[in-house]
């Protein structure tokens, strides 16, 4: 699933329509859609509102790995009206706060950094995107997801020769509009990224095995599953099983035999073949 949190109305039409939307009447605090893939969830301006509608949708669905992209408009001094700018850090301009989205996917557009105020300023920032969102949106994501799957994705409205007077609501959309292809390939690269994230999330299988066999605390349980991951991660030519661990006496043991054993596995620096 992908979340996407738009500040205003007009930025979300463009994505509704092309996306296929629909309403979703089971959440009454904000405007949202959604389809089997995506949701959307429109804010209103500021900062703490993107905070709050993203910590809405994720309390929503609290067991499922998501995508998260902030999508809107923005402003940059020199860049040309219409431009599309992933920011590969964002700037929170009242905390003077910097975090760095991990970007993994291979971006469809240039990137930028993108600070966030609290209110409209008269004079452009040098070398950044300016926008009223994106440090709050990231603040709560961040809680939920892990940096490779959190990003801000800004259309420039206004810069030092085309000012926000410019802006109306119907630029707004077709700005979005004449950028579909650019959200589309952001929405498809971050897709198999969350689904590769719930997939990792999955307990081993042989967990249970081991479980009915001996008692673990859950501290232990955590350390079996860790355990049983790298185990995996090394791709070892036989799958851990219990029955390699009869002469162990409790879960404590069991541990210690399993990570002994990945301990003495040799280790290789060459490339897996897929």
């Amino acid at each position: 699933m992908i979340n996407i949190i738009t500040a205003l109305p007009c930025e979300a039409r463009a994505l509704i329509d092309h996306y296929r939307l629909q309403g979703n009447r089971h959440h009454n605090a904000f405007r949202c859609y959604q389809n089997d893939e995506l949701q959307l969830i429109i804010s209103g301006v500021g900062k703490i509102a993107a905070a709050t509608a993203t910590t809405f949708l994720a309390a929503s669905e609290p067991q499922r790995s998501s995508g998260w992209l902030n999508l809107g408009i923005a402003g940059h001094a020199n860049t040309p009206i219409g431009e599309p700018l992933l920011a590969h850090k964002i700037i929170d301009a009242a905390t003077e706060q910097s975090v760095y989205p991990g970007i993994i996917l291979s971006p469809p557009c240039h990137t930028a950094p993108l600070t966030t105020v609290d209110i409209p300023e008269q004079h452009y920032r040098e070398n950044t995107m300016v926008d009223m969102e994106a440090s709050g949106f990231y603040a709560a994501a961040s809680r939920f997801q892990s940096c490779e799957l959190i990003h801000s994705l800004k259309i420039i409205s206004d810069n030092q020769t085309h000012s926000t007077d410019h802006i109306t609501e119907k630029t707004v959309a077709a700005l979005i509009a004449d950028n579909l292809n650019t959200i589309d390939a952001i929405i498809t690269a971050l897709q198999p990224l969350a689904v590769q994230l719930e997939s990792n999330k999955q307990p081993p299988a042989e967990l249970y095995n081991f479980m009915e066999r001996w008692r673990f605390t859950a501290y232990q349980q955590n350390e079996l599953r860790l355990l049983l991951r790298r185990w995996h991660a090394l791709a070892l030519d036989t799958p851990p099983d219990p029955h390699d661990f009869t002469d162990c006496k409790n879960g404590k043991a069991i541990l210690i035999a399993i990570k002994d054993h990945l301990d003495a596995q040799p280790i290789s620096f060459e490339q897996a073949n897929h």
